[in-house]
């Protein structure tokens, strides 16, 4: 697939999509849940800039691009396999905050086992749209 055909998530949209993915649990502990969401906010600036920074030094194509000035081919290997793992994980976390809110919007009480299958559900019919 070439880098024109892909679809490039907005700013609005990657940070929806991250203050939606912050653990719910932190809105049970208190006011202190907002100091949470402050230092989540600054990291996730940081991590962003650090990852523009590394983007603008390097002309070279994917996520280990520019981790394979500093360490060679094994750094660029290294890079990109640990970045598919974390999508792999990611895509789960997204898939069960899916279900916890759908199951909460429509007041429904699932046990672990049926919030299992859904997810399930879920990551198939996200990976069939994919597909099409």
């Amino acid at each position: 697939m070439s880098q024109q055909n892909r679809t490039k998530m907005s700013v609005t949209q990657l940070t929806l999509l991250t203050a939606i993915m912050l653990p719910t649990k932190l809105a049970e502990i208190g006011t202190i849940s907002i100091l949470s969401w402050l230092i989540t906010a600054v990291g996730s600036l940081c991590l962003a800039y650090a990852f523009a920074k590394c983007g603008m030094f390097s002309k070279r194509p994917g996520m280990g691009g520019y981790s394979e000035y500093a360490f060679g081919k094994a750094g660029n290997f290294m890079a990109n396999y640990t970045y598919g793992v974390s999508l792999l994980f990611a895509n789960i976390a997204i898939a069960i905050t899916c279900v916890g809110y759908g199951a909460e919007f429509l007041e429904i009480e699932l046990t672990p086992v049926q919030v299992c299958l859904s997810t399930i559900v879920v990551l198939w019919i996200c990976t069939s749209a994919n597909f099409m």
